[in-house]
């Protein structure tokens, strides 16, 4: 039976499709469940999307972010065309992501203080 919602087509830059393939091979994740919590996170981060269902069934602490992975720098600074320039720190990535939640909770209890001024006065 199909389903009500129509679908969505995206087609990625080479480098955001990387990307997302690697988080798929290291979450066991399909291509299009990965794009959806992508997509969830960003519309969470701009604030325009409260808590979902999906959101609660993939744990944070289980989705691996550690498909990424930084060289150590060359002293001689030689050209690495052929290294993948996408590769992150592990450590600082983990971090990043940690502070951005933070902030996503801190926007959201801000929310909440604004919509309940009168409760406090």
């Amino acid at each position: 039976m199909p389903s009500p919602r129509k679908r969505i087509g995206f087609l990625p830059s080479e480098e955001v499709h990387d990307i997302i393939d690697k988080i798929c091979k290291e979450n066991e994740f399909s291509q299009s469940k990965v794009t959806g919590l992508l997509v969830e996170e960003a519309l969470r981060s701009r604030g325009v999307l409260s808590e979902s269902l999906d959101y609660k069934i993939v744990n944070k602490s289980t989705f691996i972010n550690n498909s990424f992975k930084q060289d150590p720098l060359t002293e001689n600074k030689i050209s690495t065309i052929n290294s993948d320039v996408y590769k992150t720190n592990k450590k600082a990535l983990s971090e990043d992501i940690k502070m951005m939640h933070e902030f996503i909770e801190f926007k959201y209890f801000k929310k909440i203080m604004n919509e309940n001024k009168n409760v406090l006065e």
